[in-house]
């Protein structure tokens, strides 16, 4: 039995991403876990992961969204670089062709979006910390069937935080190479939705 604290922040908010950095860092080294992924979006938070974890041997992945999805600062992007992370540009996980649908049919709900809406009744960043999982995996930045870190927030900064066994997009349900969230490390409890 393993006993760790959780954190639990009462409001998502970028304010929580240094302590959310800083309980990832903990459980990292108590683990000994050997990849951290990230969410960003500007890149502003890619980079304060990547000096945190500069000089570990831990490798630090940062996903952000697919091009025209936003807007990666370029000196963000160096900087992520020049600090040994690797930057993934990915569409969503659960984003696809049949996410569309309903543009032309409303009321159409597909399977992603199921998933997503359950996931994000936990936050916001626990529906995008399996994405990215998937995302890097599926990018080959990061093997599948290994323990991650994976960390995202809810519209900027960090406030959620996982122990995820890694996994491809294709494979996620699967019984033995699914997607497991394996650990909470941090997490909003009010929830915002959009």
């Amino acid at each position: 039995m393993v006993k760790r604290e959780v954190l639990y922040f009462d409001e998502s908010s970028p304010d929580n991403t240094e302590e959310t950095i800083g309980a990832v860092k903990g459980v990292v080294d108590a683990l000994k876990l050997r990849y951290v992924i990230v969410a960003t979006g500007t890149g502003s938070t890619g980079v304060k992961v990547a000096e945190a974890f500069k000089g570990t041997g831990v490798k630090v992945v940062v996903v952000t969204e697919y091009a025209g999805a936003v807007d990666l600062v370029e000196k963000n992007l160096k900087k992520i670089r020049e600090l040994g992370g690797e930057v993934v540009t990915s569409m969503h996980s659960f984003l696809s062709v049949e996410e569309s649908i309903p543009r032309l049919h409303p009321g159409y709900t597909s399977g992603n979006m199921i998933v997503s809406d359950t996931l994000r009744r936990f936050s916001q960043g626990t529906k995008v910390a399996a994405e990215i999982a998937m995302m890097a995996t599926d990018a080959g930045a990061v093997p599948e069937g290994v323990e991650v870190a994976a960390m995202a927030g809810t519209g900027g900064g960090c406030d959620t935080a996982y122990v995820i066994k890694s996994c491809h997009a294709n494979m996620f349900f699967d019984r033995e190479k699914g997607l497991e969230f394996r650990e909470i490390i941090a997490l909003p409890r009010k929830k915002k939705f959009w």
